[in-house]
């Protein structure tokens, strides 16, 4: 990724946008970390009973929504009848946000500066599949050319797919806890403990030319040890308070 890794490290990685301070996954949530200054925007992808691709983390609507159901059997415009209030994370007021809907991937990728990077966690099982793994680098094929977009997955076979349609896309694979970095990809992540469990991840993942980014959304406290460690990104949910800790610690 020329484009992206031209900019000091480690990146700042905005988690489902900047869901603290707005509902997740939202236009709303994505300007606010644009305006915090993060480098990649991290989001999820389903498919709607139409073939539509749009940025949601659950396969439900019911957590984060004032709808409910399951977005593989809605179609695009049943989805976009909900509104978004809810996050994972999030100390705001609800009602602050009333008109928030599932964003879709091509508005997405109109939203997001080329000079911002997109990180599009491939979360649909039906991304497995050839046609539609082909539908989505269709879709994102200006990013991959420009070196702007990432495909993370906790499926390595959802990954392998889309590089079956793009041979160049860049892909990454996430792990829950897996203290040894070992994927024939582009970039790899894991949990706090994983990392401090193994003194030699990064060792390991360099070996492969691995991206190392950690998966740790609230990376304050760790932020010194990642830094040490020398990795290239940081997720983060609070994009403004993690890139005012980066300042701090890179005095």
């Amino acid at each position: 990724m020329p484009h992206l890794l031209d900019k000091p490290r480690p990146l700042l990685m905005a988690h489902r946008g900047d869901a603290v301070h707005a509902p997740e996954n939202t236009f709303a949530s994505f300007r606010l970390a644009l305006q915090a200054g993060a480098d990649l925007l991290e989001t999820d992808l389903w498919i709607t009973a139409d073939d539509v691709l749009v940025c949601h983390h659950d396969r439900t609507l019911d957590r984060t929504t004032d709808r409910s159901g399951a977005i593989p059997d809605l179609t695009l415009q049943e989805v976009r009848a909900a509104r978004v209030t809810g996050s994972y994370c999030g100390a705001y007021d609800p009602a602050s946000y009333p008109d928030e809907q599932v964003p879709n991937l091509d508005e997405l990728l109109d939203l997001v500066p080329a000079e911002v990077g997109l990180a599009l966690e491939l979360k649909d099982p039906r991304l497995g599949q050839p046609r539609y793994a082909a539908q989505l680098v269709d879709q994102i094929q200006a990013r991959i050319e420009a070196r702007t977009v990432l495909l993370l997955s906790f499926d390595a076979g959802l990954l392998w797919t889309a590089r079956d349609a793009a041979p160049e896309v860049w892909i990454g694979k996430i792990g829950m806890f897996s203290p040894i970095p070992l994927f024939r990809g582009d970039g790899i992540g894991t949990t706090y403990p994983a990392l401090r469990l193994n003194p030699l991840y990064m060792w390991i993942a360099r070996l492969q030319h691995l991206w190392v980014c950690p998966l740790d959304p609230s990376p304050e406290e760790h932020l010194p040890r990642y830094l040490r460690m020398g990795v290239d990104a940081v997720l983060s949910h609070d994009p403004a308070k993690t890139r005012e800790a980066l300042r701090h610690y890179n005095r």
